[in-house]
């Protein structure tokens, strides 16, 4: 997705205590399914050991309390399983936390708007905060709206013609504004489309109707830079919160730019994280000499955020139509005409520039990419820029073709594949976006595997909320929101899922020396669910809620279970 920056909200938003102390006593975790995601096979044990924030022993009971000081604390999981705390793949950590202050607009299941006339109505009803000059809301999903398009600002302005609003869609890479807000940034009927993006029009092919697509966005982050570091701080802790609630132990940052770094750095220096944070660079953009420093280095001492690698966006949203295709989408969007299919959202130029200077760098690359002719110019500039075999991670691959899964494995492009389309707009592919042959083949997680490819999924939060389990849920079953199976050959089982989200996604950023998997000396990062995934009803992996999540061997969401005598 597209990363903006609310800033104005952000004052708004709630702050974190500081994350606790980490763990300094041994404690037993007994009493349930541990299952360790150590091999490729199922393992579970009966007992795990933890010790000063790490995982210390781990087996039969008789063994672990043999390895445990002669006072440890015994926790009864009373048929809880425990996991390796899960991995974001691929998430925007500081966006979850602005979602929270915004006016809330997605559709069934995640909200309730189903039609332009209850976005409108939301927009009325959003409690805006003393002091803030925007109405903003997030969410809206022209596939799912009755109308099957996307507000405009004639819709807009019947809620107000005074007050600015601002609306982002599902995906990140559409907005709708009013005729304040048009104002507010500066767009009029002569302001040209920007290279990788379109201001949509009237029907006079001048007046800008609302709608914008991918980079004409840009200006609306300059409209609403944060006006204080502290502002900035708040929804990213925020957001730490909430995947902590959903038992990711290591979050991402998906998208960071230049100027909320610095906010995001001095969070980490107050103690504010509870999780640790992936932060990726905005690569189209500058970066001063300092921060490229830090990119591709560990966690600071004592700290919980390290810039794991740069990032490149090629181009856009699938179920928005934006994705660049090699093969028409069946239905085009507003203003598109029969052969559209879809656009780059960088030039290619620029996009080989930065790659060769990540290889300069030896640095991680991460890239965007959804359709198959952006996966081509990912395979191609890894290819002629020095980056093959260095760990590229291609971000979404909704319409990656198999030849070109073939070119990622002897390339060392790893897929993490954005496994809940097939749930939240499968129907609108097959129907409207890609068509049926393209949305049986969307997130080919089970023919990455067999090619050797070591895969993850997620969510993109928050494009979709950080549901750990319905992600495990849409990888095994890629059912539907109608109740069709897209591309059933492509479904894994639930332990592929689990492993999408605990080692192979530590390994993805070079972290699953100490994560990812349950072994003595790794990190003592867990989740705690209500249910084992491996053993439920696969059709009711969905179901199974988080328990507790652990960081460094301490509780930071939930309870872990009943304390007993050894």
């Amino acid at each position: 997705m597209m990363r903006l920056k609310y800033g104005l909200l952000c004052a708004f938003a709630p702050l974190l205590l500081a994350a606790a102390p980490a763990q300094t006593t041994d404690i037993i975790l007994t009493g349930g399914s541990i299952l360790t995601m150590a091999g490729d096979q199922p393992e579970l044990v009966e007992a795990i050991l933890l010790r000063n924030g790490k995982i210390a022993a781990l087996g039969s009971l008789a063994t672990v309390k043999k390895a445990a000081a002669k006072k440890v604390e015994m926790v009864d999981l009373k048929g809880s399983t425990v996991l390796p705390g899960f991995i974001d793949a691929h998430g925007h950590m500081g966006y979850v936390g602005q979602n929270a202050a915004m006016a809330q607009l997605q559709p069934p299941p995640v909200g309730t708007v189903t039609s332009i006339a209850e976005l409108q109505d939301a927009l009325r009803q959003y409690p805006r905060p003393d002091g803030m000059p925007l109405i903003i809301g997030n969410g809206y999903d022209d596939s799912q709206l009755a109308e099957r398009r996307h507000p405009t600002r004639a819709d807009l302005d019947a809620v107000s013609t005074t007050v600015p609003i601002l609306i982002l869609h599902v995906s990140g890479h559409f907005a709708a504004m009013n005729s304040a807000m048009l104002m507010l940034v500066g767009y009029t009927p002569e302001t040209p489309d920007p290279q990788g993006g379109v201001i949509r029009r009237e029907a006079d092919g001048k007046t800008p109707n609302g709608v914008l697509e991918e980079t004409a966005l840009y200006p609306v982050m300059k409209v609403l830079t944060p006006p204080s570091i502290d502002a900035s701080i708040a929804p990213l802790v925020t957001g730490a919160k909430i995947y902590a609630a959903n038992g990711i132990t290591t979050g991402q940052d998906g998208r960071i730019m230049p100027e909320n770094w610095a906010a995001m750095e001095e969070a980490d220096k107050r103690g504010l994280f509870p999780i640790d944070v992936v932060a990726l660079t905005s690569f189209e953009r500058d970066w001063p000499a300092a921060v490229r420093t830090r990119i591709g280095k560990p966690y600071p001492a004592g700290g919980h955020v390290r810039i794991g690698g740069i990032k490149l966006t090629i181009d856009g949203s699938p179920q928005g139509r934006t994705a660049w295709l090699k093969d028409p989408v069946p239905i085009p969007p507003h203003g598109q005409k029969e052969g559209y299919a879809g656009y780059p959202a960088i030039d290619l130029k620029l996009l080989n520039a930065k790659l060769a200077d990540a290889a300069q760098n030896g640095w991680q690359v991460f890239v965007h990419v959804n359709g198959d002719a952006a996966a081509q110019a990912l395979i191609d500039g890894v290819r002629d820029n020095g980056l093959a075999g260095k760990r590229t991670i291609a971000i979404h691959n909704q319409v990656v073709q198999l030849d070109q899964l073939k070119d990622m494995k002897a390339l060392d492009i790893q897929p993490s594949f954005f496994a809940n389309h097939t749930y939240y707009w499968g129907d609108w592919h097959r129907d409207v976006a890609l068509g049926a042959k393209r949305a049986d083949f969307i997130s080919p997680q089970a023919t990455g595997w067999a090619l050797g490819l070591r895969p993850t999924a997620h969510n993109d939060s928050p494009v979709v909320p950080p549901d750990m389990m319905r992600l495990v849920w849409s990888s095994v079953n890629r059912l539907t929101q109608s109740g069709d199976i897209l591309g059933p050959m492509e479904r894994i089982s639930p332990y592929r899922a689990l492993q999408q989200v605990t080692i192979n996604a530590a390994w993805q950023i070079g972290e699953d020396g100490d994560k990812g998997s349950l072994s003595p000396g790794k990190r003592a990062d867990l989740v705690i669910l209500d249910g084992n995934p491996l053993t439920v009803d696969a059709a009711k992996i969905y179901s199974i809620k988080v328990v507790a999540t652990i960081k460094d061997g301490k509780t930071i969401y939930g309870s872990i279970g009943a304390s007993r005598e050894p």
